[in-house]
C-alpha cells in the first residue's frame, strides 16, 4: 500500500511536462475498466477477477498521476476519491478472487 501514499499537499503544483496527457490517459484508462467490468455480467469468475484487479492497476496510476499533477482542494478530493476506488476493488478482489 506504499503505492497509494501521496506527498504533502502542495498549494501550487509545479506544472510537469506530460501531466495533462497524462491526466487525460489516466481517466480513459479508468473509465475503459469500469465500463469492462460492467460488462461483464454472467461471465466466468476468472474474466471478472483479471478486470477487477487491472482495474485496480489503473485507479492505482491514476492516482499517482493526481498526487504529481494537481494542487489544492481538487488534489485533494480526487486522492480521497481515488483512496475509495482502491479500498472497494481491493475488497471486491478479496472477496471473489482468492
Amino acid at each position: 500500500m506504499a503505492v497509494l501514499a501521496a506527498p504533502p499537499a502542495r498549494q501550487d503544483a509545479p506544472h510537469l511536462p506530460g501531466c495533462d496527457r497524462n491526466q487525460a490517459d489516466a481517466s480513459a484508462s479508468v473509465a475503459a475498466m469500469q465500463a469492462r467490468i460492467k460488462s461483464l455480467s454472467g461471465v466466468d469468475r476468472s474474466e471478472i477477477c483479471t478486470a477487477t484487479r487491472l482495474y485496480f492497476l489503473e485507479v492505482v496510476k491514476a492516482r499517482a498521476v493526481a498526487a504529481l499533477c494537481k494542487s489544492g482542494t481538487e488534489r485533494e478530493r480526487d486522492l480521497g476519491r481515488f483512496d475509495v476506488d482502491v479500498a472497494h476493488a481491493n475488497e471486491a478482489i478479496a472477496a471473489r478472487c482468492l
